[in-house]
């Protein structure tokens, strides 16, 4: 089987600045995020997101790719103006209207755009993880303790990306999941806030299947965790709370604008007001 050669944390260098990640990632990691929603009049369909860990033996950040394009875009003197541009270039020249909707052709023009908002850090050598995510238009930050997630290690075996991985599972935040870890990669980080087994993560799942985790890719690097682009004013709340609030929303979605000045549902939101799917942690209730 593979196993991945990491630097020693005495062999690496330290970054400058503000970072809570001093020790540069050793790991890339590519993610599919899926989501099983199950629609109140009985069938299902999936919502999946492309997710990415930079982690290193002591430390690691998890973020959607393409929010961090666009929070790079808009964090660069000028960003907002270079992003309207984009959207001026693509209404002239790269609208698709088709079947009573409106898209871009992605051939024509590449515009960044927001995803999945929710970002993990774990700071170096900390016994918590720092969370960064958005409702009612308003970014939230909250910490967890590691000591939330107890592992119980299984007899089971399977071989992801080519290295051998060892099952484990873990009741946490309300759901039961169901890991995948490859002790060949001496990483003991994964996606979300899923981590502390003796290796990283490469799959993960919940009992029924609602949410998921798969790594798709993989490579040795040795580049700094960097935090989030530019400047962002943050309102910290406890996790069950911004759980809740969630929730709220997902049931009745025009609470997403508390300031009344948008009223237009997007599809999602829409579609998540007719679900019996419940959040990724349910015990907010």
């Amino acid at each position: 089987m593979k196993r991945l050669l990491l630097y020693t944390a005495v062999a690496l260098t330290y970054i400058t600045g503000h970072s809570e990640n001093k020790i540069p990632a050793q790991i890339k990691a590519q993610y599919t995020f899926t989501e099983v929603r199950r629609h109140v009049d009985g069938y299902d369909f999936e919502d999946s997101n492309d997710m990415i860990l930079y982690a290193s033996p002591v430390g690691s950040r998890f973020y959607s790719p393409y929010t961090e394009q666009y929070d790079s875009l808009m964090a660069t003197p000028g960003g907002r103006d270079k992003y309207n541009d984009m959207l001026s270039y693509a209404a002239s020249n790269a609208l698709i209207i088709e079947n009573g909707g409106i898209t871009f052709d992605r051939n024509k023009v590449n515009i960044p755009s927001i995803a999945k908002r929710t970002q993990v850090t774990k700071p170096d050598d900390e016994e918590f993880l720092t969370v960064i995510d958005y409702a009612a238009q308003e970014d939230f930050t909250y910490t967890v303790p590691l000591s939330d997630l107890q592992w119980e290690l299984i007899d089971d075996f399977k071989t992801i990306l080519g290295f051998n991985c060892q099952k484990a599972m873990a009741d946490y935040h309300g759901r039961r999941w169901w890991a995948w870890f490859a002790t060949d990669i001496p990483v003991s980080s994964g996606p979300w806030q899923l981590m502390g087994l003796p290796g990283l993560i490469m799959e993960a799942e919940t009992d029924g299947g609602e949410y998921r985790f798969l790594i798709t890719g993989l490579e040795q690097v040795n580049q700094p965790i960097t935090p989030r682009p530019g400047n962002h004013s943050y309102t910290e709340i406890d996790r069950k709370s911004f759980r809740k609030l969630q929730w709220e929303i997902c049931n009745n979605p025009e609470k997403a604008y508390p300031d009344g000045k948008t009223k237009i549902i997007n599809k999602q939101e829409s579609i998540a007001a007719q679900t019996a799917h419940d959040l990724i942690e349910t015990d907010y209730h």
